[in-house]
């Protein structure tokens, strides 16, 4: 009987070690702009959010990301389908957090993608039709907002093995009121791995984008200066609404890097289905991207798939000694 509860207590402790050691790899999907797939290709939305259900425990999936434009148009179908939509993900308990992207906000036209009429910056900050469908209660592991009743500027915490996690969803060419309060916000989670998820941030070609697109208020070079650069926690910057993939890497004012990936495939063929995959492993301090399409069960095979070595992950274990 000794013998049996001695077995017993190892097999139990070489589980957990085991579970300890997958809880430090983990993945997150990240939705491009799914504006064509929602407003034609319902299918193809409904294979991405499936799927990430079908894979939350195998690839230890914390949460998932949008980078913005949900939808096509400001109208309350293509805002019901996103929603309907993203309720899978709700009853599964899966979190997320969708960066307001210029088609989910009056900007644009209720049956076009064109430029509503009216002033287009003002337009841009207008977005009740998203807080109407999402509004903040929906989000299981917000913590706090730039505005009381909007999800427009938002941020989300999570926690994987030894490292704990910071998500800041920024306004499309956010105003300097919103820029300044994210440098807040990352500098009071000081020990944690910031993530900021923005709409719009490097060009097609990979570069930090100057302008603000000719609606917004500060560009994303602005972005940079002011807020990137300056928070040595700041590990990622995520961002759309141009074609196609990029990473850019640069580093902050304390010499970390600072890791820029685009991701938006809009114009072909409604998006395809892709989700951009980061799977993180912290032991190893490594990243490795994708694009995998569940609706066609395959990965690209391009400059959309790399991988990220000798990342300095900031861990918790490292403020204890």
């Amino acid at each position: 009987m000794r013998k049996n509860i001695a077995y017993t207590i190892l097999l139990t402790a070489g589980l957990l070690i085991g579970q300890i050691a997958t809880a430090q790899k983990f993945t997150i999907p990240i939705f491009p702009d799914t504006q064509g797939e929602v407003g034609s290709r319902n299918d193809m939305f409904l294979s991405q959010i499936n799927w990430i259900v079908k894979q939350k425990e195998k690839l230890n999936i914390p949460m998932a990301l949008h980078v913005g434009d949900l939808v096509n148009f400001d109208n309350f179908n293509h805002f019901e389908v996103a929603s309907k939509g993203l309720e899978i993900l709700d009853q599964q308990r899966i979190p997320y957090a969708i960066a307001v992207g210029n088609h989910d906000t009056e900007a644009v036209g209720e049956f076009s993608g064109s430029a509503a009429p009216g002033n287009v910056n003002q337009n841009l900050r207008k977005t009740f039709k998203l807080n109407s469908y999402f509004p903040y209660t929906r989000f299981t592991n917000q913590r706090g907002r730039y505005e009381n009743d909007k999800i427009d500027n938002s941020y989300y915490t999570f926690k994987v093995g030894d490292t704990n996690w910071l998500v800041i969803s920024m306004e499309f060419c956010p105003r300097l009121g919103v820029i300044n309060w994210a440098g807040d916000i990352a500098k009071a989670y000081y020990n944690y791995n910031v993530i900021l998820l923005t709409h719009y941030y490097l060009t097609g070609k990979g570069e930090i984008a100057k302008n603000n697109a000719g609606y917004g208020d500060f560009s994303p070079q602005d972005m940079f200066d002011k807020l990137v650069k300056k928070h040595p926690n700041i590990l990622m910057v995520l961002s759309g609404h141009v074609m196609s993939t990029a990473l850019k890497v640069d580093k902050g004012d304390a010499g970390n890097s600072i890791y820029q990936i685009l991701q938006n495939y809009q114009n072909e063929d409604n998006g395809g289905g892709y989700l951009r995959l980061l799977t993180v492993d912290i032991d190893k301090g490594r990243i490795d991207a994708e694009m995998y399409s569940p609706f066609y069960n395959k990965a690209k095979k391009d400059s959309s798939a790399f991988t990220i070595d000798n990342v300095k992950f900031l861990k918790m274990s490292d403020y204890k000694k």
